[in-house]
Protein backbone atom coordinates (compact mmCIF):
# COMPACT_ATOMS: atom_id res chain seq x y z
CA UNK A 1 0.00 0.00 0.00
CA UNK A 2 1.14 3.46 -0.83
CA UNK A 3 2.38 5.49 2.04
CA UNK A 4 0.40 8.69 2.21
CA UNK A 5 2.58 11.67 0.69
CA UNK A 6 4.23 14.12 3.21
CA UNK A 7 2.59 17.65 4.06
CA UNK A 8 4.85 19.71 2.95
CA UNK A 9 5.75 17.86 0.18
CA UNK A 10 1.89 17.61 -1.28
CA UNK A 11 2.08 21.60 -0.14
CA UNK A 12 5.72 22.00 -2.44
CA UNK A 13 4.27 20.21 -5.13
CA UNK A 14 1.08 21.99 -5.68
CA UNK A 15 2.85 25.10 -6.39
CA UNK A 16 5.01 23.43 -8.62
CA UNK A 17 1.97 22.11 -10.40
CA UNK A 18 0.50 25.80 -9.91
CA UNK A 19 4.13 27.43 -11.96
CA UNK A 20 4.01 24.32 -15.08
CA UNK A 21 0.83 26.74 -16.41
CA UNK A 22 3.46 29.25 -17.71
CA UNK A 23 6.99 27.20 -17.51
CA UNK A 24 8.83 25.19 -19.92
CA UNK A 25 8.41 21.04 -18.92
CA UNK A 26 12.18 20.90 -18.52
CA UNK A 27 11.97 23.93 -15.85
CA UNK A 28 9.09 22.18 -13.99
CA UNK A 29 11.25 19.14 -14.22
CA UNK A 30 13.82 20.85 -12.05
CA UNK A 31 11.21 22.57 -10.12
CA UNK A 32 9.89 19.15 -8.90
CA UNK A 33 13.60 17.30 -8.62
CA UNK A 34 14.45 20.26 -5.98
CA UNK A 35 11.47 19.59 -4.17
CA UNK A 36 12.38 15.40 -4.11
CA UNK A 37 15.82 16.64 -2.52
CA UNK A 38 14.42 18.44 -0.18
CA UNK A 39 12.37 16.50 1.31
CA UNK A 40 14.61 13.69 0.81
CA UNK A 41 16.70 15.71 3.78
CA UNK A 42 13.77 16.53 5.64
CA UNK A 43 12.88 12.99 6.21
CA UNK A 44 16.37 11.71 6.60
CA UNK A 45 17.22 14.35 9.73
CA UNK A 46 14.39 15.84 10.62
CA UNK A 47 11.11 13.50 10.53
CA UNK A 48 9.25 15.50 12.81
CA UNK A 49 9.00 18.52 10.72
CA UNK A 50 5.87 18.38 8.79
CA UNK A 51 4.61 22.18 7.99
CA UNK A 52 6.37 24.80 6.77
CA UNK A 53 6.10 26.90 9.39
CA UNK A 54 8.07 24.75 11.40
CA UNK A 55 10.98 25.00 9.30
CA UNK A 56 13.45 27.25 10.79
CA UNK A 57 16.80 28.54 8.47
CA UNK A 58 18.88 26.93 11.49
CA UNK A 59 19.37 24.14 11.36
CA UNK A 60 16.98 22.68 8.91
CA UNK A 61 17.92 25.05 5.68
CA UNK A 62 21.72 25.54 7.04
CA UNK A 63 21.97 21.84 7.12
CA UNK A 64 20.39 21.49 3.92
CA UNK A 65 22.91 23.98 2.41
CA UNK A 66 25.60 21.88 3.62
CA UNK A 67 24.59 18.66 1.88
CA UNK A 68 23.45 20.32 -1.13
CA UNK A 69 27.39 21.32 -1.30
CA UNK A 70 29.35 18.70 0.66
CA UNK A 71 27.32 15.19 -0.73
CA UNK A 72 25.66 15.30 -4.37
CA UNK A 73 27.70 14.33 -7.25
CA UNK A 74 26.62 14.57 -10.71
CA UNK A 75 26.37 11.73 -12.84
CA UNK A 76 30.31 11.54 -13.56
CA UNK A 77 31.50 11.54 -10.21
CA UNK A 78 32.10 14.86 -9.77
CA UNK A 79 30.70 17.50 -7.26
CA UNK A 80 28.08 19.88 -8.45
CA UNK A 81 28.83 23.11 -9.76
CA UNK A 82 27.89 26.31 -8.30
CA UNK A 83 25.37 26.82 -11.52
CA UNK A 84 23.74 23.82 -10.25
CA UNK A 85 23.82 24.33 -6.37
CA UNK A 86 22.97 27.88 -6.72
CA UNK A 87 19.68 26.59 -9.34
CA UNK A 88 18.31 24.56 -6.37
CA UNK A 89 18.45 26.82 -3.72
CA UNK A 90 16.72 29.49 -6.34
CA UNK A 91 14.04 27.12 -7.19
CA UNK A 92 13.64 26.05 -3.13
CA UNK A 93 13.18 29.62 -2.44
CA UNK A 94 10.73 30.48 -4.89
CA UNK A 95 8.53 27.66 -3.47
CA UNK A 96 8.52 29.00 -0.20
CA UNK A 97 7.32 31.76 -1.29
CA UNK A 98 4.74 31.07 -3.05
CA UNK A 99 3.61 29.46 0.12
CA UNK A 100 3.46 32.91 1.95
CA UNK A 101 -0.26 32.14 0.93
CA UNK A 102 -0.75 28.43 2.54
CA UNK A 103 -2.65 27.58 5.82
CA UNK A 104 1.37 27.01 7.77
CA UNK A 105 3.19 29.74 5.63
CA UNK A 106 6.75 29.24 6.15
CA UNK A 107 8.93 32.34 8.62
CA UNK A 108 11.04 35.23 6.69
CA UNK A 109 14.31 34.68 6.06
CA UNK A 110 14.88 31.11 5.43
CA UNK A 111 17.11 31.70 2.42
CA UNK A 112 19.03 35.03 1.69
CA UNK A 113 20.45 36.15 -1.67
CA UNK A 114 24.11 35.62 -0.08
CA UNK A 115 23.62 32.20 0.27
CA UNK A 116 23.46 31.79 -3.47
CA UNK A 117 26.62 30.86 -4.65
CA UNK A 118 27.92 32.87 -8.02
CA UNK A 119 28.37 30.56 -10.92
CA UNK A 120 31.63 29.65 -11.59
CA UNK A 121 33.63 31.73 -14.36
CA UNK A 122 33.81 29.48 -17.26
CA UNK A 123 36.70 29.98 -19.85
CA UNK A 124 36.33 29.66 -23.41
CA UNK A 125 37.55 26.39 -24.14
CA UNK A 126 38.41 26.01 -27.99
CA UNK A 127 41.21 23.13 -29.36
CA UNK A 128 44.35 25.04 -30.44
CA UNK A 129 44.71 25.96 -34.44
CA UNK A 130 47.22 22.91 -34.17
CA UNK A 131 45.00 20.49 -32.17
CA UNK A 132 42.08 21.71 -34.90
CA UNK A 133 43.93 21.03 -37.87
CA UNK A 134 44.83 17.62 -36.80
CA UNK A 135 41.16 16.59 -36.11
CA UNK A 136 39.84 18.42 -38.96
CA UNK A 137 42.14 16.27 -40.83
CA UNK A 138 41.57 12.92 -39.12
CA UNK A 139 37.19 13.43 -39.43
CA UNK A 140 38.11 14.06 -43.04
CA UNK A 141 40.24 11.16 -43.60
CA UNK A 142 36.95 8.81 -41.92
CA UNK A 143 34.39 11.02 -43.59
CA UNK A 144 32.18 8.07 -44.88
CA UNK A 145 32.12 6.87 -41.22
CA UNK A 146 28.57 8.54 -40.48
CA UNK A 147 29.62 9.78 -37.26
CA UNK A 148 32.90 11.32 -38.24
CA UNK A 149 30.70 13.40 -40.89
CA UNK A 150 28.64 14.79 -38.25
CA UNK A 151 31.44 16.20 -35.82
CA UNK A 152 33.07 17.97 -38.88
CA UNK A 153 29.25 19.51 -39.42
CA UNK A 154 29.55 20.98 -36.10
CA UNK A 155 33.20 21.53 -36.18
CA UNK A 156 31.79 23.73 -39.64
CA UNK A 157 28.92 25.86 -38.22
CA UNK A 158 28.88 26.16 -34.09
CA UNK A 159 25.90 23.80 -33.67
CA UNK A 160 25.75 22.40 -30.39
CA UNK A 161 25.71 18.29 -30.30
CA UNK A 162 21.86 17.98 -29.78
CA UNK A 163 20.68 20.62 -32.52
CA UNK A 164 22.73 18.52 -35.05
CA UNK A 165 20.99 15.36 -33.43
CA UNK A 166 17.79 17.35 -34.88
CA UNK A 167 18.61 18.19 -37.93
CA UNK A 168 15.86 17.63 -40.71
CA UNK A 169 16.09 16.28 -44.01
CA UNK A 170 15.56 19.13 -45.67
CA UNK A 171 17.96 21.31 -43.09
CA UNK A 172 20.21 23.16 -46.43
CA UNK A 173 18.14 25.72 -47.69
CA UNK A 174 18.66 27.60 -50.68
CA UNK A 175 18.58 31.28 -50.15
CA UNK A 176 19.18 32.44 -54.14
CA UNK A 177 22.02 32.63 -56.25
CA UNK A 178 25.59 31.08 -54.59
CA UNK A 179 23.79 31.98 -51.34
CA UNK A 180 23.32 28.63 -48.92
CA UNK A 181 22.14 28.32 -45.16
CA UNK A 182 21.93 25.34 -42.96
CA UNK A 183 18.37 25.78 -40.71
CA UNK A 184 19.61 24.83 -37.14
CA UNK A 185 16.18 23.66 -35.61
CA UNK A 186 15.11 24.74 -32.04
CA UNK A 187 17.81 23.80 -29.62
CA UNK A 188 18.84 24.83 -26.15
CA UNK A 189 17.43 28.45 -26.06
CA UNK A 190 14.54 27.74 -27.69
CA UNK A 191 14.95 29.06 -31.16
CA UNK A 192 16.33 28.62 -34.29
CA UNK A 193 18.39 29.93 -37.18
CA UNK A 194 19.97 29.96 -40.62
CA UNK A 195 23.46 29.47 -40.46
CA UNK A 196 25.71 30.24 -43.47
CA UNK A 197 27.52 27.48 -45.10
CA UNK A 198 29.48 26.92 -47.92
CA UNK A 199 30.69 24.07 -50.96
CA UNK A 200 32.31 22.09 -48.19
CA UNK A 201 29.10 22.54 -45.87
CA UNK A 202 27.02 21.49 -48.79
CA UNK A 203 29.12 18.40 -49.84
CA UNK A 204 29.08 16.88 -46.22
CA UNK A 205 25.14 17.36 -45.73
CA UNK A 206 24.72 15.69 -49.17
CA UNK A 207 27.00 12.60 -47.90
CA UNK A 208 24.81 12.40 -44.44
CA UNK A 209 21.85 12.39 -46.94
CA UNK A 210 22.88 9.44 -48.51
CA UNK A 211 24.19 7.56 -45.53
CA UNK A 212 21.01 8.15 -43.23
CA UNK A 213 19.46 5.68 -46.15
CA UNK A 214 21.49 2.87 -44.98
CA UNK A 215 20.55 0.44 -42.14
CA UNK A 216 19.78 1.17 -39.82
CA UNK A 217 17.30 4.31 -41.81
CA UNK A 218 16.67 7.65 -40.01
CA UNK A 219 13.20 8.20 -39.16
CA UNK A 220 12.01 10.38 -42.21
CA UNK A 221 11.91 13.65 -40.57
CA UNK A 222 15.41 13.77 -39.86
CA UNK A 223 18.56 13.72 -41.03
CA UNK A 224 20.30 11.32 -38.79
CA UNK A 225 19.24 7.87 -37.52
CA UNK A 226 18.68 7.33 -34.29
CA UNK A 227 17.66 3.40 -33.89
CA UNK A 228 18.14 3.42 -29.80
CA UNK A 229 17.09 7.65 -29.13
CA UNK A 230 18.13 11.00 -29.58
CA UNK A 231 20.15 11.01 -26.35
CA UNK A 232 21.95 7.20 -27.35
CA UNK A 233 23.00 9.15 -30.04
CA UNK A 234 24.33 12.41 -28.51
CA UNK A 235 26.50 9.49 -26.15
CA UNK A 236 27.94 8.00 -29.21
CA UNK A 237 28.90 11.25 -31.11
CA UNK A 238 30.28 12.04 -27.92
CA UNK A 239 32.83 8.66 -28.00
CA UNK A 240 33.02 8.82 -31.50
CA UNK A 241 35.38 12.21 -31.11
CA UNK A 242 37.04 11.25 -28.20
CA UNK A 243 38.43 8.29 -30.23
CA UNK A 244 38.71 10.97 -33.42
CA UNK A 245 41.07 13.22 -31.09
CA UNK A 246 42.89 10.18 -29.79
CA UNK A 247 43.95 8.89 -33.76
CA UNK A 248 45.02 12.75 -34.58
CA UNK A 249 47.26 12.66 -31.40
CA UNK A 250 45.44 14.62 -29.02
CA UNK A 251 46.19 13.61 -25.63
CA UNK A 252 43.71 16.55 -24.07
CA UNK A 253 40.15 15.29 -23.16
CA UNK A 254 37.45 16.75 -25.66
CA UNK A 255 33.83 17.42 -25.56
CA UNK A 256 31.82 18.19 -28.84
CA UNK A 257 31.30 21.51 -26.99
CA UNK A 258 34.83 22.89 -27.69
CA UNK A 259 34.30 22.58 -31.37
CA UNK A 260 31.65 25.20 -30.82
CA UNK A 261 34.14 27.50 -28.83
CA UNK A 262 36.40 26.72 -31.37
CA UNK A 263 34.01 27.84 -34.30
CA UNK A 264 33.44 31.12 -32.68
CA UNK A 265 37.19 31.88 -32.03
CA UNK A 266 37.52 31.41 -35.61
CA UNK A 267 34.97 33.30 -37.43
CA UNK A 268 35.71 36.18 -34.50
CA UNK A 269 39.76 36.23 -36.37
CA UNK A 270 38.19 35.77 -39.57
CA UNK A 271 36.87 39.30 -38.65
CA UNK A 272 33.13 38.31 -37.84
CA UNK A 273 31.58 41.15 -36.43
CA UNK A 274 30.52 40.02 -32.33
CA UNK A 275 26.26 41.02 -33.59
CA UNK A 276 26.96 38.57 -36.54
CA UNK A 277 28.98 36.20 -34.19
CA UNK A 278 25.67 35.94 -31.96
CA UNK A 279 23.45 35.08 -34.98
CA UNK A 280 25.86 32.53 -36.01
CA UNK A 281 25.13 30.76 -32.37
CA UNK A 282 22.12 31.43 -31.88
CA UNK A 283 22.79 34.02 -28.52
CA UNK A 284 20.63 36.38 -26.89
CA UNK A 285 23.33 38.18 -25.33
CA UNK A 286 27.05 39.31 -26.17
CA UNK A 287 28.27 38.31 -22.67
CA UNK A 288 26.58 34.83 -23.66
CA UNK A 289 28.91 34.99 -26.91
CA UNK A 290 32.06 36.66 -25.21
CA UNK A 291 32.52 33.52 -23.55
CA UNK A 292 33.04 30.91 -26.58
CA UNK A 293 36.03 33.92 -28.13
CA UNK A 294 39.27 33.59 -26.89
CA UNK A 295 41.28 36.69 -27.67
CA UNK A 296 45.35 36.18 -27.01
CA UNK A 297 48.13 38.80 -27.05
CA UNK A 298 48.76 37.97 -30.67
CA UNK A 299 45.15 38.79 -31.51
CA UNK A 300 45.46 42.10 -29.54
CA UNK A 301 48.82 43.27 -30.92
CA UNK A 302 46.90 42.65 -34.47
CA UNK A 303 43.75 44.42 -34.02
CA UNK A 304 45.49 47.00 -32.30
CA UNK A 305 48.01 47.42 -35.22
CA UNK A 306 45.56 47.35 -38.44
CA UNK A 307 43.07 49.68 -36.51
CA UNK A 308 46.23 52.00 -36.36
CA UNK A 309 46.52 51.59 -39.76
CA UNK A 310 42.79 51.63 -41.60
CA UNK A 311 40.56 53.06 -38.94
CA UNK A 312 37.06 51.85 -39.30
CA UNK A 313 35.18 54.17 -37.76
CA UNK A 314 35.77 58.50 -38.40
CA UNK A 315 34.03 61.01 -37.36
CA UNK A 316 31.00 62.00 -39.15
CA UNK A 317 31.64 65.22 -41.56
CA UNK A 318 28.61 67.69 -43.22
CA UNK A 319 28.10 66.44 -46.64
CA UNK A 320 29.60 69.63 -48.43
CA UNK A 321 32.74 70.28 -45.52
CA UNK A 322 35.08 69.29 -47.84
CA UNK A 323 34.61 70.80 -51.21
CA UNK A 324 34.76 74.44 -51.08
CA UNK A 325 33.24 75.12 -54.70
CA UNK A 326 30.17 73.22 -56.14
CA UNK A 327 31.30 72.15 -59.96
CA UNK A 328 27.33 71.98 -60.28
CA UNK A 329 24.94 74.37 -59.21
CA UNK A 330 21.30 73.62 -58.71
CA UNK A 331 18.55 72.62 -56.26
CA UNK A 332 20.42 69.53 -54.90
CA UNK A 333 23.90 71.82 -54.48
CA UNK A 334 20.98 74.17 -52.39
CA UNK A 335 19.45 71.82 -50.64
CA UNK A 336 23.05 70.05 -49.55
CA UNK A 337 24.78 73.47 -48.54
CA UNK A 338 21.24 73.76 -46.20
CA UNK A 339 21.76 70.63 -44.44
CA UNK A 340 25.81 71.07 -44.04
CA UNK A 341 24.89 74.49 -42.70
CA UNK A 342 22.16 72.65 -40.33
CA UNK A 343 24.91 70.28 -39.07
CA UNK A 344 27.35 72.47 -38.12
CA UNK A 345 25.25 74.86 -36.42
CA UNK A 346 23.63 72.26 -33.99
CA UNK A 347 27.37 71.00 -33.45
CA UNK A 348 27.95 74.78 -32.30
CA UNK A 349 25.11 74.86 -29.87
CA UNK A 350 25.93 71.17 -27.95
CA UNK A 351 29.19 72.02 -27.64
CA UNK A 352 31.04 72.76 -23.80
CA UNK A 353 30.52 76.67 -23.74
CA UNK A 354 32.12 76.66 -20.13
CA UNK A 355 35.30 75.90 -21.77
CA UNK A 356 35.11 78.26 -24.55
CA UNK A 357 33.71 80.85 -25.95
CA UNK A 358 30.02 81.63 -24.40
CA UNK A 359 27.19 81.84 -26.95
CA UNK A 360 26.07 85.51 -26.72
CA UNK A 361 22.26 84.27 -26.78
CA UNK A 362 21.70 81.02 -27.01
CA UNK A 363 17.74 81.38 -27.82
CA UNK A 364 18.76 83.63 -30.82
CA UNK A 365 20.74 80.87 -32.08
CA UNK A 366 17.76 77.92 -31.54
CA UNK A 367 15.80 80.52 -33.25
CA UNK A 368 18.50 80.85 -36.10
CA UNK A 369 18.66 76.82 -36.72
CA UNK A 370 14.62 76.49 -36.70
CA UNK A 371 14.60 79.06 -39.50
CA UNK A 372 17.08 76.83 -41.58
CA UNK A 373 15.60 74.40 -40.72
CA UNK A 374 11.83 76.14 -42.38
CA UNK A 375 13.76 77.43 -45.49
CA UNK A 376 15.46 74.06 -46.14
CA UNK A 377 12.02 72.28 -46.15
CA UNK A 378 10.09 75.68 -48.18
CA UNK A 379 13.14 75.19 -50.78
CA UNK A 380 12.69 71.48 -51.20
CA UNK A 381 8.80 71.84 -51.91
CA UNK A 382 9.17 74.78 -54.22
CA UNK A 383 11.85 72.76 -55.95
CA UNK A 384 9.79 69.73 -56.28
CA UNK A 385 6.59 71.22 -57.98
Amino acid sequence: MRQPLHPLEEALLARVQLLATTLRPATVKHYRQTTRLFMTYLRQNFPDVRRADQLRRDPHMLGWFQDVWLRRVSYNGKPWCAHTRGGHLIRLRKLLDLLGDHRYPPGPGLIFSQDIPRADQVLPRPLTPEDDDRLQSELHRREDDLACSILLLVRLTGMRIGEAADLSVDCLRHLGGDHWALHVPVGKLHNDRLVPVDEQVRTIVARLQFLRTLPPAAPPEFLLPRPKGRQVLCTQLRAALCEAAGRAGITAHIVPHQMRHTFATSMLRAGVSLPALMKLLGHRTANMTLRYVQVTQKDLQREFHLARQTPRYLIPLPPSAAVAQPDVVNAATVIDRLASTIHVLELYRQLDHRQLDPIPDPKQIELLHRRLVRIRSRFQKVTQK
